[in-house]
């Protein structure tokens, strides 16, 4: 019923679920959201190598926290007895895409910019480990992207360890940047002290619910 009391007519109705449809997901939010962070950093230093280097580390970072919230999210759904929580199955593939999306704008501002900067005294330009990295990385990323939901010419077993075997590889890039921070030559950077600790408690998290899952798995069956 609508507010004059008049009931909605067909064409209400489709311009409603026209408005719902036109809506941004989840993970277009994340990839907006990645664009502007690493904008904000190139125009927070001016645009020049200071600014290339800042607005690609923000990516960087950005997408980190994107990660650690898309490797746990399907882990807490399954522990916390809550059951909307657990009723939000998209939530966990909407965050692995959105990690996948904004991994892309990092890789964006790590690419595009020195492409367009010519080289000088003090600006390498894209050199040809950081291309192959943007290659292997891009290629990575649309694997995971793609067997992130069920694939009629995948098993589950071939998908979920396809996915596996994709999200570890960022799990050990971002711990082991993490470290290399720590102890190596760099300036004090307390976030990557942080990244570390957050790595390290979504692994927990994850074997929290392997081992729940291989103890309980009738009622781990039933919740998902």
């Amino acid at each position: 019923m609508s507010g004059s009391g008049k009931n909605l007519t067909v064409p209400d109705i489709a311009a409603f679920q026209g408005l719902t449809h036109r809506r941004l997901p989840l993970w277009g939010l994340i990839a907006l959201s990645a664009t502007l962070v690493s904008l904000g950093g190139f125009a927070v230093r001016g645009f020049d190598e200071n600014g290339l280097r800042f607005g690609n580390q923000l990516a960087w970072r950005f997408a980190s926290l994107v990660y650690f919230a898309a490797i746990i999210a399907g882990p807490v759904m399954r522990l916390v007895p809550w059951q909307k929580l657990r009723q939000a199955a998209d939530v966990e593939r909407q965050l692995v895409w959105g990690f996948c999306a904004s991994f892309g704008v990092y890789l964006a501002s790590l690419i595009v910019p020195n492409t367009l900067t010519p080289p000088s005294l003090d600006h390498e330009g894209v050199t040809f480990g950081m291309a192959l990295f943007a290659i292997f990385g891009a290629a990575l990323t649309m694997v995971v992207a793609y067997v992130a939901s069920p694939q009629p010419s995948l098993g589950e077993q071939s998908r979920r360890a396809i996915l596996g075997a994709g999200l570890s590889y960022y799990w050990l890039a971002y711990v082991l940047t993490g470290l290399s921070h720590l102890s190596g030559p760099h300036r004090p950077d307390a976030f990557y002290g942080f990244s570390v600790m957050v790595m390290l408690a979504a692994l927990l998290v994850r074997f929290a619910d392997n081992f729940i899952a291989k103890k309980y798995p009738r009622e781990q069956s039933r919740q998902q």
